[in-house]
């Protein structure tokens, strides 16, 4: 609240901020908000969760977020409902849409800026697509796996295509300028562009496997 206040105050403006000190402590303590460094951390509420989401991510906030967001009133309807297969499912269907739209990127850029690209970055596309297709196929075959209850079929699939998916990082690690791990050090946008969508894609890429484990762990054998 204070941060808004960016103008010149007056001694009053002040004395009228400094009344307000305790008020913003009675709302932190009501609310029960922590304070860290002098900001109001607003924390994730999971009194909602659904019971079988948080039993297929282990209680992890960071699973339960990525699982429910970006989804329609009707999938979280869904997702409210499902059970632990159900939840395996549609993990995997969100990983592989998520993967698809980092490979249509890639594809993207080679059918229609080639002539715009270095041999290089050409390459280094060309290798990332040649690694980014075969690893969706391995999801789309961990989904039939899922459907068809062949849990430790689906937890291999998977698990070659994370391999897949991290084969491309060298390549792309190859075309910054620096050692430094900001995306505007790499070589050109392109790369830098496809190296930011595939580094956001790989931060939730175990969720689906850890929830497979779990999934495979609970059904009847």
């Amino acid at each position: 609240m204070m941060a808004l206040i960016s103008f010149s105050m007056s001694r009053r403006s002040n004395n009228f901020l400094i009344n307000l000190i305790p008020l913003a402590f009675f709302i932190c303590l009501t609310l029960q908000l922590p304070i860290v460094k002098g900001r109001v951390q607003i924390q994730p509420i999971n009194n909602n969760v659904p019971p079988n989401v948080a039993k297929a991510c282990n209680n992890n906030n960071e699973c339960i977020s990525w699982l429910q967001a970006d989804r329609s009133k009707d999938d979280l309807d869904s997702l409210q409902k499902a059970d632990l297969k159900t939840i395996g499912f549609l993990a995997l269907k969100k990983i592989e849409q998520e993967a698809t739209n980092v490979s249509i990127v890639v594809r993207m850029k080679l059918l229609n800026d080639s002539d715009k690209l270095s041999p290089d970055t050409q390459q280094a596309l060309s290798d990332c697509n040649d690694h980014f297709i075969p690893a969706i196929e391995l999801i789309n075959d961990a989904v039939d796996a899922t459907v068809n209850n062949a849990f430790e079929d689906a937890i291999n699939y998977y698990t070659i295509a994370i391999t897949d998916f991290e084969v491309c990082y060298p390549r792309l690690k190859a075309m910054r300028t620096s050692n430094e791990v900001d995306v505007g050090d790499y070589v050109d946008h392109h790369i830098a562009e496809v190296a930011n969508a595939r580094n956001n894609l790989v931060k939730f890429i175990h969720i689906p496997l850890d929830v497979l484990k779990v999934v495979a762990a609970s059904s009847p054998h």
